[in-house]
């Protein structure tokens, strides 16, 4: 989306948030990193890098219609437009949204603020599609019982000259995309997901694109767990054959006071053994092959008041049929509001 149209939508819900004043809740966040890698690593001379910053404003229109803007920077991109939707709440079993929204599928693409994401780094299996990913569209949620459900009607990702996923916010081909997530929530502490995505990535509309996936949360005072399996199928443009990729994250975090020490195990194919965690592109449709990567992740964070944390952690990284010397040392600072 161009900047110019980024502006535009941003102007027009502002003026709205302006004039419903006493209906109007605005947030927002903004954290960047310090790295230091092994030799072998991307980040072998330390670096202040990945400034990742947000502003949102959502507020009640009339009655059950109301609006949310999301716009967030990255150091490493321009200003883009993140979420920009109207809703309509029908009941608790069934509510609309209409526009632009970061697409339901497993827990981590819907809460990927550095603030909300328990590790410093993405999940590795998190590579698979675009950061934050997001499209234009229509999404109907709800949930009755233990029941919670989420279904949209989407553009769809395309591929770029190179091979690469993205979200263009045009339909890349006649046919939308489709998928959904089901999750069922026992008590207030642990829910099970399951998430689909269909589409078709070429202008002609025969190249399938795929994505299956499994989440896990569970929640107490004092711990939390948090994971996802997903795997992804797409049909090769050349190869006449479909190819499939995996990977999984499980989290374990313990919560006391002010602090949560965690751990994460992370394993995943993914296009080449050194990945920027932050700039890389996502799946390329041109790949045959991957190789297989995991993490081990054990970090503290310090939430040193309502609104500021800092996170310290150090990712154990290990390739299989290679050895690199490429364990990397994160600091993340941020401020949530």
């Amino acid at each position: 989306m161009s900047r110019r149209k980024v502006v535009a939508l941003l102007a027009c819900f502002f003026w709205l948030s302006a004039s419903l004043a006493a209906q109007v809740k605005a947030g927002g966040y903004f954290s960047f990193e310090y790295l230091k890698s092994q030799p072998e690593g991307l980040y072998s001379k330390g670096t202040f890098a990945n400034f990742n910053g947000g502003l949102a404003v959502s507020g009640v229109i009339y009655g059950s219609l109301s609006f949310l803007a999301e716009g967030r920077l990255a150091s490493h991109e321009n200003f883009q437009l993140a979420q920009a939707y109207i809703n309509f709440q029908g009941s608790q079993l069934i509510s609309l949204k209409a526009g632009l929204f970061e697409i339901p599928f497993g827990r981590f693409n819907r809460s990927a603020r550095p603030h909300e994401n328990p590790t410093v780094f993405r999940p590795l299996v998190f590579h698979f599609f675009p950061y934050r990913w997001n499209d234009l569209g229509i999404c109907l949620q709800g949930n009755y019982a233990i029941f919670y459900y989420s279904a949209y009607i989407i553009n769809g990702l395309s591929a770029d000259s190179q091979g690469y996923l993205e979200t263009k916010f045009t339909d890349p081909n006649k046919d939308k995309a489709m998928g959904g997530r089901l999750g069922l929530r026992f008590g207030e502490g642990i829910e099970l997901g399951g998430s689909i995505y269909n589409g078709k990535y070429d202008p002609d509309g025969t190249k399938d694109v795929q994505f299956r996936g499994l989440d896990l949360l569970w929640l107490t005072p004092e711990w939390e767990v948090r994971g996802e399996f997903i795997q992804a199928a797409y049909d090769h443009p050349t190869l006449n054959q479909k190819i499939n990729f995996e990977g999984y994250y499980l989290t374990v975090s313990m919560l006391f006071k002010s602090f949560r020490l965690y751990y994460s195990f992370q394993k995943s194919d993914l296009p080449r053994n050194l990945v920027d965690d932050h700039q890389a592109p996502p799946l390329n449709i041109f790949l045959e092959s991957m190789v297989k990567k995991t993490r081990s992740a054990v970090g503290l964070k310090w939430d040193a008041a309502s609104n500021f944390y800092a996170k310290l952690e150090y990712d154990w990284n290990k390739e299989k049929d290679v050895k690199l010397k490429d364990n990397v040392l994160l600091v993340q600072v941020g401020l949530a509001f």
